[in-house]
This record gives structure tokens, C-alpha cells and sequence, in this order.
């Protein structure tokens, strides 16, 4: 396992709760690479199953 670590500089992931203008405030996220596009295995969707924005866990 490669523990290399970068910081994210743009997220484009508009409809995760991390994402916040384009900026990802997970307190750490993990990466796959499928093929040759990289997908985030930290994503979660903005609302709930109530339509309610869930507080993000750090």
C-alpha cells in the first residue's frame, strides 16, 4: 500500500456533503483508481432520506 499523502485542491462532486464550493472538508477521504478515472470512496450524498442535510463526522 502506497501511504502517500496530497491535498485535494478542487472537488467536483457537487452533491457530496464534503463538498462545500468546490472544496472537500472530509477530514480525510480515500481514493480508487478505476481504469484510468480516480473515484472517491469518501463520497456521500448531501441530503438524507429525510431531504436533510446530514452533519459530516470527522
Amino acid at each position: 500500500m502506497n501511504d502517500t499523502t496530497s491535498t485535494v485542491s478542487r472537488c467536483d462532486a457537487t452533491t457530496c456533503r464534503f463538498n462545500s464550493d468546490m472544496k472537500c472538508e472530509a477530514g480525510q477521504i480515500e481514493v480508487s483508481l478505476s481504469g484510468q478515472q480516480a473515484q472517491c470512496l469518501t463520497f456521500s450524498p448531501a441530503d438524507d432520506a429525510q431531504g436533510q442535510r446530514p452533519v459530516a463526522q470527522q
